[in-house]
């Protein structure tokens, strides 16, 4: 059973990172017209998840509450092949950055972060069982 504390994570979430992403481009001196956009995505976004999370299986999944162990399971696989492709695609722009003599460190150190935070994970994991 759900409480209802996590099913309100994800707008939680999802307002913080809208007000975070408004301010990030009142930063860069955007009118306050396009930070409120910026926010309203954002956070249409959470709330519509937190909506549709009763009614779908899909809408369940992306707010971390799935239905059951297929719909988990389901999701585990999604994110182990979204983090596959994220890290080829870091790889692939480092290379291109690296080839025209561009600042690639960035991607680098995004590169290394991905492969601690995985074999960080994988130490945490098997030491838990």
């Amino acid at each position: 059973m759900m409480t209802g504390m996590s099913k309100w994570a994800v707008p939680a979430v999802g307002f913080v990172v809208g007000l975070l992403v408004a301010a990030a481009e009142l930063g860069r001196r955007a009118t306050p017209l396009q930070a409120a956009l910026a926010f309203a995505i954002v956070a249409a976004y959470a709330l519509g998840l937190r909506l549709l999370q009763s009614r779908s299986e899909t809408a369940s999944l992306l707010s971390g509450l799935p239905v059951d162990e297929r719909w988990e399971s389901i999701n585990n696989r999604a994110l182990a092949l979204a983090a596959q492709v994220i890290a080829v695609i870091i790889l692939v722009v480092f290379l291109v950055t690296e080839y025209e003599g561009g600042d690639a460190m960035p991607y680098a150190l995004l590169e290394a972060a991905f492969a601690a935070a995985y074999f960080g994970g994988i130490l945490w994991y098997r030491w838990r069982q």
